[in-house]
This record gives C-alpha cells, sequence and structure tokens, in this order.
C-alpha cells in the first residue's frame, strides 16, 4: 500500500517538474517581480492566503470532533477517534498561526534588516 502511494506521489512530482518551465513561459509582457521587495510582497500574499485556508480547515475540523465526542456515547473507538480529529485541528491551528507570524521574518529577511 505504501509502494503504491510512493508511486503516486514520485510521478506527480515528475509531472510538476515536467511542466514547470511551461510556467515560466507563460509569462507575457511586464516581469512581475522587479525588486527583491517584491518577493517579500508575493510571499506574504500567498502565505496569507494559505494559512487563512489552513485556520479554516482546522477550526471546521475542530467544531467536527467536538461533534463526534458529544454523540460518542461511551463507545472507545468514538471517543479515540474524536481525540485524533481535536489533536489534528490543534496542530493545524498551531501551524496557521506560525505562518501568520512568519511574514515579519519574512519581510525583514528580503529587506536585509
Amino acid at each position: 500500500m505504501k509502494k503504491n502511494i510512493l508511486k503516486k506521489a514520485g510521478i506527480g512530482m515528475a509531472w510538476g517538474v515536467a511542466l514547470f518551465p511551461l510556467a515560466a513561459l507563460a509569462v507575457v509582457g511586464e516581469p512581475i517581480i522587479t525588486s527583491p521587495t517584491q518577493i517579500s510582497t508575493i510571499l506574504t500574499n500567498v502565505l496569507n492566503i494559505v494559512s487563512g485556508v489552513v485556520f479554516t480547515v482546522a477550526l471546521i475540523m475542530l467544531l467536527w470532533a467536538a461533534i463526534l465526542y458529544l454523540t460518542a456515547g461511551g463507545s472507545e473507538d468514538r471517543v479515540s477517534r474524536a481525540k485524533n480529529y481535536l489533536i489534528y485541528a490543534i496542530v493545524g491551528i498551531a501551524v496557521a498561526v506560525l505562518a501568520f507570524s512568519a511574514e515579519p521574518f519574512l519581510r525583514n529577511f528580503f529587506k536585509g534588516v
């Protein structure tokens, strides 16, 4: 089972690497990045979008874990499943918070401060 997943992941990465130069050819007109500070702006925007999505999904998982825990009815299997969802939700929230806090670090890094 693991070999099959690794094989599919390798094929996906190979396609991504093979198609990456096409993305560079798609640039038409002015270049998007003309200074190093624009790199930090683009990375900040991407981080804000990704961390917002991760935070939203983590909050939904947190609510789902609460619903699972309330409806478990004392079943050990269902309670452990709810606890696993809760752990993953908390990890997701921590990752989202760290992504939001990475913005000042990247901004200072690319400005050279």
